[in-house]
């Protein structure tokens, strides 16, 4: 019942003796249903609100705050129509307009909704409720700047409501405007302390951050406050795993899989953590259940999905998913199942047709084919199908089962003939290829790449010339870059764009690739090219938990931040390697 200053009742004069009139007898019935309401007392309430609409069946107010009791006692529908009521006797009023826009929103009329909360603004620049609620309208349909701004201005007009500005904080976190979010998370918790929300999502900010020891504090103390919550206990679970103390990890993971039996977020991340200890034949089995943790359908030629059945006479069908690195990584299981199977059929990510026809010409490779809402593939037909992701449960079961040759992608040799043609790389230099941001928002984008101050260290490494492989105009950091060091990196992305093929060529002419966990990273491990790898403390999966190599890859090199967030110690020790020629 916040924002509910303004009176909707319409005066009358009084009579000429001074007697009560019919209003005053309504003014004094709302104000007693206010008493009880502020008391939780609903049902003397309600009975206070309905005896006023009696008395005056015109009366907004008395609507409005009929549907105040329906809402809190959950009634939505009911509540609605008294919000349409009180909107009909009284429509430049904004606290109805705004308790209107609730009810729309809360039944998934998001247009009406807006409409609402909109004009009550009009009517009212103050009505924090009204701001609040497009904010909530805003953020569903993922205007998150245009949500921030209306929450902002709900708590300037409200700094009582607390509400207001946990959203606001979540917002900035998920724009990744993550100093701000920190302020916002800090001033929130000052004034609701005990929000188990608040710290909550705190802790998902100081995890994304890098944060992790802050997050685990964070989620256990939004546990004392809701103890059980499995979405917590899942996440003390992730700030575990970051801090390399996987056991424990596990454990959450089980803790919250035994309360709600298939929440996708812990038995993704279960899986995932079985395989970052290196146990590869439960992770992988484990591995089996990411489809139903994401909410998602597995693309399928609706064949029959391959279980280690013999496949001597038999044809399968290799289906793409995930990212494109992932795609690259699994792709080093097809040797193995071309060499187990009578006729192998590779449908890929598009960018990836060209190299993975080169590299592998036994098997028929062709683009995915993606149809309408099924994301089917058509037409490919075979005796079986298979996901590439779950090729590792058949072909990776241990270390000792990755392969040790370094390739098993091959670049086009016209291409790298012309790129090793390029002045840049043929001078008597160390042609290094370099990539520094890695990830997107939401996939820890923020710990897998560097910030400018570490690539211009980086510039300074004496005897090399380099050659970004960053995606994206990245002219303004070059320019940056040669103007603070005078070293000139050369854009070799500009004349590639999403042309994979074209990029593996340029990768196959370097001498050497330093970069972070990326595309790049997967790309030049699989041609066997010399990769250095700059990994955040808590590292993916695929890396381990430590050690300087992956099996993967066998001709990658992996530099560790051995402290959260320092790049420094790992620039310092890539400078001196490549000092020391090694």
């Amino acid at each position: 019942m916040s924002n509910q200053k303004a009176d909707m009742t319409t005066a009358k004069a009084p009579s000429a003796n001074g007697a009560p009139t019919d209003d005053d007898a309504v003014s004094n019935m709302l104000a007693a249903g206010r008493k009880h309401f502020a008391a939780r007392d609903y049902a003397r309430a309600a009975e206070c609100f309905e005896r006023a609409i009696e008395m005056r069946h015109d009366c907004g107010e008395a609507h409005l705050l009929r549907g105040e009791v329906y809402a809190v006692n959950g009634d939505r529908d009911d509540a609605l129509d008294c919000y349409q009521l009180a909107v009909h006797f009284s429509p430049q009023h904004a606290p109805a307009q705004a308790a209107l826009a609730e009810a729309l929103l809360e039944c998934g009329e998001d247009a009406e909704a807006e409409a609402a909360c909109r004009r009550a603004i009009a009517e009212s620049p103050a009505c924090s409720r009204a701001w609040f609620c497009l904010g909530n309208v805003l953020k569903r349909r993922g205007e998150l700047d245009e949500a921030a701004a209306a929450y902002r201005a709900a708590w300037k007009h409200d700094p009582t409501e607390p509400r207001a500005l946990e959203q606001l904080a979540f917002v900035l976190f998920r724009l990744g405007r993550y100093e701000e979010a920190f302020a916002g998370f800090r001033e929130l918790l000052g004034v609701a302390p005990d929000s188990h929300k608040a710290h909550h999502n705190f802790g998902l900010l100081q995890l994304e951050t890098g944060y992790a020891a802050e997050a685990l504090e964070s989620f256990t103390r939004a546990l004392q406050l809701q103890p059980g919550t499995v979405e917590s206990v899942t996440c003390s679970g992730h700030a575990l795993r970051d801090l390399g103390r996987i056991d424990e990890a596990i454990a959450c993971y089980d803790r919250a899989l035994t309360a709600r039996p298939g929440f996708g977020d812990a038995l993704a991340n279960r899986a995932l953590a079985i395989l970052l200890k290196g146990d590869y034949a439960t992770g992988w089995a484990q591995y089996e259940n990411r489809f139903e943790a994401g909410g998602k359908q597995p693309r399928s030629i609706a064949a029959p999905v391959w279980r280690g059945e013999p496949l001597a006479e038999k044809s399968i069908a290799v289906l793409s998913e995930q990212g494109i690195g992932d795609e690259i990584m699994f792709a080093s299981c097809l040797p193995d199942l071309i060499a187990a199977a009578g006729q192998v059929k590779v449908a890929c990510e598009p960018r990836l047709t060209a190299l993975f026809q080169r590299s592998f010409p036994a098997a028929i490779v062709s683009p995915r084919q993606d149809s309408g809402d099924t994301d089917s593939l058509v037409p490919l037909t075979a005796d079986f199908e298979i996901s590439i992701g779950s090729l590792p449960l058949r072909f990776r079961s241990s270390v000792d089962s990755f392969p040790q040759a370094g390739a098993y992608l091959r670049a086009d040799p016209v291409k790298v003939g012309r790129w090793r043609e390029l002045s840049v790389m043929r001078a008597p230099r160390l042609r290094i290829g370099i990539a520094w941001r890695g990830g997107t928002l939401r996939n820890r984008q923020h710990l897998r790449s560097l910030e400018f101050n570490v690539l211009e260290r980086l510039a300074a490494a004496p005897g090399c010339d380099f050659i970004s492989l960053q995606v994206g105009d990245q002219r303004e950091t070059l320019d940056r870059v040669r103007d603070r060091t005078g070293v000139e990196f050369h854009d070799a992305m500009t004349g590639i764009g999403q042309d994979v093929d074209e990029l593996a060529a340029a990768l196959a002419a370097l001498d050497l690739v330093i970069t972070v966990d990326n595309t790049i990273a997967h790309l030049s491990g699989a041609l066997g090219r010399p990769t250095w790898v700059m990994l955040p403390h808590s590292a993916e999966w695929r890396y381990g938990l430590r050690g300087p190599t992956t099996p993967w890859y066998p001709s990658m090199r992996l530099f560790r931040q051995a402290v959260p967030r320092d790049w420094d110690a790992v620039v310092t020790d890539i400078l001196q390697c490549l000092q020391r020629g090694v």
